[in-house]
């Protein structure tokens, strides 16, 4: 009958509940990698947003994304802008313009800061459009633009901080 007690309480012990430990957590490079992925794919968001934007007239929809100051460096010259001035300026731009393209020459670099904090967006783009000039005449402009955009996040939400474009003629 001993012989029979210690193969009981084996028994037992194998049918009760599961431990209570925490189950084996997903490894860290696991995390980091699928964090980075939906990031790249945030930032690839905002950038068709900003495309969809211009093609729509929304001038609100192009600052929703800026953090509260904007850097932005163009034509020699350092400028920072805040959201409700930028979209007063960005509207009148857009209400004066037709595009015939607003499009990626390659596809956007992404580069995410190892602790997921800052990026940055290379962009390649030709911008063809109508421009109405001062004498209220349609003027047809074609421009190359590269540029770099300065992302940080915000409260887990990626913010346009800086901005830094070139421009030269594009050909037709």
């Amino acid at each position: 009958m001993r012989l029979i007690q210690p193969f009981t309480l084996l028994a037992f012990l194998g049918c009760a509940a599961p431990s209570s430990q925490p189950p084996t957590p997903v490894s860290d490079a696991a995390t980091t990698a699928a964090a980075r992925s939906a990031d790249r794919a945030e930032l690839l968001r905002l950038h068709q947003r900003q495309r969809t934007a211009h093609l729509e007239r929304r001038a609100d929809w192009l600052v929703a994304e800026w953090a509260d100051s904007l850097f932005s460096v163009s034509r020699g010259r350092v400028s920072i802008g805040r959201p409700a001035q930028g979209q007063a300026g960005f509207q009148e731009y857009l209400d004066d313009v037709t595009f015939q393209a607003w499009d990626d020459v390659v596809p956007p670099r992404i580069r995410i800061s190892p602790d997921g904090q800052m990026a940055y967006v290379i962009v390649e783009k030709r911008v063809h459009l109508s421009a109405r000039d001062s004498s209220s005449a349609d003027k047809a402009e074609r421009t190359r633009f590269a540029w770099l955009s300065v992302y940080q996040k915000e409260a887990g939400k990626w913010r346009l901080a800086a901005i830094a474009s070139t421009e030269r003629p594009d050909s037709v």
